[in-house]
């Protein structure tokens, strides 16, 4: 079940209204500090019978108070320089509440990827299924953004493609990025004039979100597609639809549905804990897909 902290609360008193152990609760949800919980927070509190995977993060973790790089790496089977490099952390010591963070791992090689995108779009544009897609460039946008800004040049080559799918990506790998630089705003204006009216909307998208990111910081992400912002984590669930472009802060990441139901592919659904930046509006956006988020 779903659990929001109320003033006043610990895990041993939480855990002890639900009949379930303190190591329950802590194997659920991504906790660094099990003396460290706050108002407000969003627990899933385990089932019987109902394996859930554990909620609070991937692709990016919003850091708490009281969090280390080195809690956060353990939390997430990756090590400190993975999450330092993937996020140009200077100094691994020296994190803030309310960063966002990408759950990176090894750092790849940028040549090598500008390689794989390149030579599967050159072989098979226009044929590749959606797991194909999801595999190499919906997971490579965030492995361009772990390169961070070395990966520009490669980007803007890849902006050439032939395939539109190619480019789509591509676009989608600056606006995680989102450096705020004149070559990248130069190239992604061109993008407007693409000929796939896909790849055009990805690039408007894509400068909105560098432009938000530059003005308020990377927790602003802009949705893709029009959206149901359902009141609770589940599909039945009021809602509300949210237009493509919407600026949101997201609040958590990674949220399982608390009843086990079904996501696209069969497996648990997922959904992202989110406020509607200008209105404060809260709610759940479902992933979609291979567990895809539905945002830049």
């Amino acid at each position: 079940m779903l659990y929001y902290v109320q003033y006043g609360d610990s895990l041993y008193n939480i855990a002890k209204k639900f009949n379930v152990t303190m190591e329950d609760i802590l194997n659920a949800n991504v906790i660094c500090n099990a003396n460290l919980i706050f108002k407000g927070q969003l627990l899933i509190i385990p089932e019987a019978n109902l394996g859930l995977p554990k909620s609070g993060g991937y692709p990016y973790y919003i850091v708490m108070p009281g969090d280390s790089l080195y809690c956060i790496a353990f939390q997430f089977n990756t090590s400190i320089k993975a999450l330092a490099d993937g996020n140009q952390i200077k100094n691994p010591n020296l994190i803030y509440p309310g960063t966002e963070l990408l759950i990176a791992y090894e750092k790849p090689n940028a040549m090598e990827l500008f390689n794989v995108w390149k030579s599967t779009g050159d072989k098979y544009c226009g044929q590749m299924s959606s797991l194909q897609i999801h595999g190499i460039y919906y997971i490579g946008t965030f492995m361009w953004q772990a390169i961070g800004n070395e990966a520009i040049p490669y980007l803007i080559e890849l902006l050439d493609h032939s395939c539109a799918e190619v480019r789509l990506y591509t676009i989608l790998s600056m606006g995680r990025i989102a450096n705020w630089s004149s070559v990248v705003i130069s190239s992604l204006n061109q993008m407007l004039k693409d000929s796939d009216k896909n790849v055009v909307n990805m690039a408007s998208l894509a400068l909105k979100r560098i432009r938000l990111v530059r003005d308020i910081g990377r927790r602003i992400h802009v949705t893709i597609g029009d959206n149901k912002l359902l009141l609770n984590p589940i599909y039945t669930s009021p809602f509300t639809v949210i237009p493509e472009g919407t600026e949101i802060r997201v609040l958590m990441w990674g949220v399982p549905s608390p009843t086990g139901e079904e996501g696209p592919i069969g497996d648990i659904q997922i959904y992202d804990y989110v406020q509607v930046l200008y209105t404060g509006q809260v709610g759940f956006l479902p992933r979609l897909g291979y567990n895809d988020i539905v945002m830049i």
